[in-house]
């Protein structure tokens, strides 16, 4: 070494001997050269190396002789685990399926020792099968082949997008052969239209091959009507690069026409503009001509609904001119027949006919009423009306009402009532006593002896309610179980002998399973002929509060004698009415028009208005609304329809014009008088709507600012209020003070319960007029809990009712009424 500085040298060490002496020959050759290329071929294996492991292929190299893997990337061991390094250990993660595929592609590149590709599957660690794209790759050492270098390019998500794609194409080949598409592209630069066979076909061109048509062609074998909305909606569709959908048509040989749906898009070049259109047609004939026979069927079901209308105005306009002429003269049969059998001048044969005469008049009104209530129910015009009812009273009622029938002829009433039932529920209790009498007036008709039984059972709970079980037994006739079927039809009985020797319409059942349907129950029947009958329907009845259920038996209590206007064009129906209502005590004036009934309420106060509706000059709708429109508190008199008009829309056209409620003709004097009665206390019971007080100086302010009559209106209002409050129902009406401290204390919870609620009320009035001792007394009565305390205030209260109301008669009879002052003037 001539320097100090390290070499890398080549020794070669040579045994040779020098003759004639011991020693060696030593040659030493420098080899820094050959150690720096070495080191810049393993730098560069490194750097590689390190290339390949970033790749995300999977890279793998392996001789030529053996296929032992000399070297795998990252992305290989990732993808693959630890696997044994033979060609058999690769090849076992090939799908089973590309196995042979991707072994023969390997196998042919290595016979002829060039590149090759295939695709195909492999197992990863985790045993699942992607799709990869193969590369095998010869590398040669000079002229020798020493190995292969493989990769493996993950494209399973290629494979998969153009499988799914290949799925949609097939899909929407299938559709258009399911649906017969054909197709059509247009070049917008040379006019020219190129149609499939399909579409060629259905413009009468040969079918076998393609065609090509320019645009005026096509349009020319369009029928004239439809070009230009044709060729506007393809010229719009280039223009505003958006899809086009019309619908024309073409002549076809026998001179009919067929009608052709064109679908079609813009297609656009990479500037955006449209340089062609492609698109779909379709023969919709088959669709058009559904099309009009739909808009033809549905034109003459138009035509047949306004016709069913029509004649069902038709109808109802007869049952409503009917209904008016047979009960106008109905009316005063059976009311004048009901008096002469009430008479006491009236003796042996003569009140017998008379009786006779009632009896078939009320039959006679039954027969009308039933046809009515038939047709409004098949018109589906009847409404449920729900509210608190007590259970008891109601059958009772029903009870009594055919008492008499089942009396004459003998028969044994039973009522049979399940303790369990709750006394109180919710309900329609007026179709509910329809359905009732209607059972009980058939098993009282058509049992000859023995007994009719109603009974109420208890049969669970549902989610609507209690489920109440009613049915009417009686030991009558019977029927046959081949005839039963028919009972519920309308106009149907079990057979014509029924109506010969019992008589009816036949409705009455057929109206009672409408009525029971519609609450959401369920009718039948259990009968064996010659062996009675059984009657029943459930219904579910949700439970109602027993002070819901008290109050309105109120009602019960002696109506107070009113002044009431009669307006009624019919002198005998006039005089019938006159002579019912007086003889209850009240005031009756009456008016024969609509014109002479306006005139009386404006010339005087009246407590209640009973009003016909079809009369002479002015019909009595017209006159209500004339009375709506009077200045004052006359304009607030309750209006009740009297007609022979009952059908559910007549009724709401009375409601709409400003009547209040509807009584119908024919009428039973007590019926006429009950329905009067409730008015003339709602009347009287109403809660005061003004603000006076009997405070000096405020009583003073609010006086100017209400009206001469409407005060003296408010005041009698309130004196009717208090000098019923409080009242037994039983006891009648007594302003005498002394007999507050006589009443007899409420015994049950219910009947405090319905003090209290009229304590509430008469408290707020009481108070607005200035009585504040009795709104003191009310508010406590309200608040008590106690028996004993209760039965105090009961008592105090009703002494200062009573005092209030002498207090308030005493100023309308003086005329304390102030007069208004002029700012205060209308």
């Amino acid at each position: 070494m001539r320097d100090a500085g390290a070499r890398w040298v080549a020794t070669v060490l040579v045994v040779r001997n020098v003759p004639g002496t011991g020693d060696r020959i030593v040659t030493i050759r420098e080899a820094s050269e050959h150690e720096r290329t070495h080191a810049d071929l393993r730098a560069s294996r490194d750097h590689y190396r390190a290339l390949v492991d970033t790749l995300p292929q999977l890279v793998w190299m392996e001789r030529a002789d053996t296929g032992e893997t000399v070297y795998v990337n990252q992305a290989f061991e990732t993808y693959c685990g630890p696997i044994p390094t033979t060609r058999a250990a690769r090849t076992d993660r090939f799908h089973p399926d590309d196995a042979g595929q991707i072994g023969d592609a390997y196998a042919k590149a290595r016979v002829h020792g060039r590149f090759c590709e295939v695709q195909g599957r492999v197992r990863d660690r985790n045993g699942r099968f992607r799709w990869h794209q193969f590369v095998f790759r010869p590398l040669h050492m000079g002229s020798d082949l020493i190995g292969w270098l493989g990769s493996a390019l993950d494209i399973d998500e290629v494979v998969s997008a153009r499988e799914a794609l290949a799925e949609k194409g097939e899909l929407l080949r299938l559709a258009q052969e399911a649906a017969g598409a054909g197709l059509f592209a247009i070049d917008l630069a040379t006019g020219e239209m190129i149609l499939s066979p399909e579409s060629a076909c259905r413009l009468g061109l040969p079918e076998d091959r393609p065609a090509v048509v320019d645009v005026a062609d096509w349009m020319r074998r369009v029928v004239p009507d439809d070009r230009a909305t044709t060729l506007r909606a393809v010229r719009e569709a280039s223009s505003g690069r958006r899809t086009f959908d019309v619908a024309f048509r073409v002549p076809i040989a026998g001179g009919d026409r067929r009608w052709i749906q064109a679908i079609g898009r813009p297609q656009l070049d990479r500037d955006g503009v449209a340089v062609r259109i492609v698109g779909l047609t379709l023969d919709i004939t088959t669709r058009k001509d559904g099309e009009r026979a739909l808009i033809e069927a549905k034109a003459a079901a138009e035509a047949a609904r306004i016709e069913a209308e029509c004649a069902n105005t038709a109808k109802t306009e007869f049952l409503s001119a009917m209904s008016h002429e047979i009960r106008t003269p109905l009316n005063a049969v059976i009311g004048f027949a009901g008096l002469l059998a009430e008479s006491e001048r009236l003796d042996g044969d003569l009140k017998r006919y008379a009786e006779l005469a009632a009896t078939a008049g009320s039959n006679l009104r039954t027969i009308v009423d039933d046809i009515l209530d038939f047709a409004s129910v098949e018109a589906g015009a009847v409404s449920l009306d729900s509210a608190p009812f007590a259970v008891r009273p109601l059958v009772d009622a029903c009870v009594g009402i055919v008492g008499t029938s089942a009396a004459a002829k003998g028969l044994d009433l039973v009522v049979r009532i399940d303790d369990v039932i709750p006394s109180s529920l919710v309900g329609d209790s007026g179709r509910l006593r329809q359905i009732l009498l209607n059972l009980l007036n058939n098993a009282v008709k058509f049992t000859p002896r023995g007994s009719v039984t109603i009974s109420l059972r208890h049969e669970g709970m549902s989610l609507a309610g209690d489920l109440i079980r009613f049915s009417v037994t009686d030991t009558g006739i019977g029927i046959s179980p081949d005839r039963q079927e028919r009972l519920f039809r309308r106009f149907s009985q079990a057979d014509s002998s029924i109506r010969r020797d019992y008589g009816g319409t036949g409705l009455g059942l057929a109206i009672s399973r409408r009525l029971v349907e519609l609450m959401g129950g369920t009718i039948g029947l259990v009968s064996e002929a010659g062996r009675g009958s059984t009657f029943w329907f459930t219904l579910a009845l949700p439970l109602a509060s027993a002070v819901a259920a008290a109050i309105p038996s109120r009602s019960s209590r002696r109506g107070r004698a009113g002044r009431i206007l009669l307006v009624e064009d019919v002198e005998i129906n006039r005089e019938l009415a006159c002579t019912v209502l007086r003889a209850a005590g009240h005031t009756v004036d009456f008016a024969t028009d609509g014109i002479d009934a306006v005139r009386a309420v404006e010339a005087a106060n009246y407590d209640l208005v009973l009003m016909d509706v079809q009369m002479p000059r002015l019909d009595g709708m017209m006159a209500t609304r004339l009375i709506r429109c009077l200045p004052g508190s006359v304009a607030q008199v309750p209006v009740v329809a009297l007609s022979a008009n009952v059908l559910p829309d007549q009724v709401e056209a009375f409601r709409a014009a400003g009547m209040d409620d509807h009584f119908g003709k024919p009428f039973q004097p007590q019926e006429l008088c009950d329905a009067v009665a409730r008015w003339l206390d709602r009347s009287a019971g109403a809660i005061l709507d003004a603000e006076p007080t009997l405070d000096c100086e405020r009583h003073a302010d609010n006086m100017a600012l209400i009206a001469p009559d409407t005060l003296t209106r408010l005041l009698g209002q309130f004196h009717e209020r208090a000098e019923h409050a409080f009242a037994n129902p039983d006891a009648g009406f007594n302003a005498d003070p002394a007999r507050a401290a006589a009443l007899k204390p409420p015994g049950t919870a219910a009947e405090r319960a319905v003090l209290r609620a009229e304590a509430h009320a008469l408290a707020a009035a009481s108070g607005l007029l200035g009585f504040m001792p009795l709104s003191r007394a009310c508010l406590a009565l309200e608040r008590a809990t106690e028996d004993v305390a209760f039965d105090e205030l009961l008592v105090r209260t009703q002494a200062l009712a009573v005092a209030a109301a002498a207090e308030t008669r005493a100023m309308l009879a003086c005329g304390l009424v102030p007069a208004r002052t002029a700012s205060g003037a209308r």
